[in-house]
Order: structure tokens, then C-alpha cells, then sequence
């Protein structure tokens, strides 16, 4: 008796914890880094839109200024995909 009870609540425990914690966890967000090359004051880094791509589309700006995703002006230009 005990045996078949066990065999029984165990599992559905286990399905009851697995799928209440799925629930409890909670994503991050990394915030994403861009560079701009400011004509005074060199490179500047800020934290970006999540948005903003390598390559996208519409390009992200700061201040004006072309984001990159180096500092270098070789490297991939930050952009907006629709």
C-alpha cells in the first residue's frame, strides 16, 4: 500500500515543483554597449536599446553620432531592425 502510494505522489510532486518553478524564473536583460567617436572627446561608450543591432536597418544614433558596436569605425554599425 505504501509502496503504490509513493509511486504515485512522487511524480506528480515532481511535475507540480518543475512546472511552479518554470513560473519563478525571471529572464535578464544584458544592457547592450554602443561607441560613438565624439570629435573632441575620442570614444564614448553608452548603453543602447535592445533593439539595436549589428547591421540593422535604421541606424542607432547618440547625440547625433553613428553608434558602433567597437570602437573602431571598421566595426558594426548599430541599427534598428523593423
Amino acid at each position: 500500500m505504501k509502496r503504490s502510494i509513493l509511486k504515485l505522489v512522487l511524480p506528480a510532486f515532481a511535475i507540480i515543483m518543475a512546472v511552479g518553478l518554470a513560473f519563478a524564473t525571471e529572464e535578464t536583460v544584458m544592457p547592450a554597449q554602443g561607441h560613438y567617436l565624439h570629435p573632441i572627446d575620442g570614444w564614448k561608450t553608452v548603453t543602447v536599446d535592445p533593439d539595436c543591432e549589428p547591421n540593422g536597418i535604421n541606424y542607432c544614433t547618440e547625440e547625433g553620432f553613428q553608434l558602433y558596436e567597437h570602437q573602431s569605425l571598421g566595426s558594426a554599425k548599430l541599427g534598428k531592425n523593423p
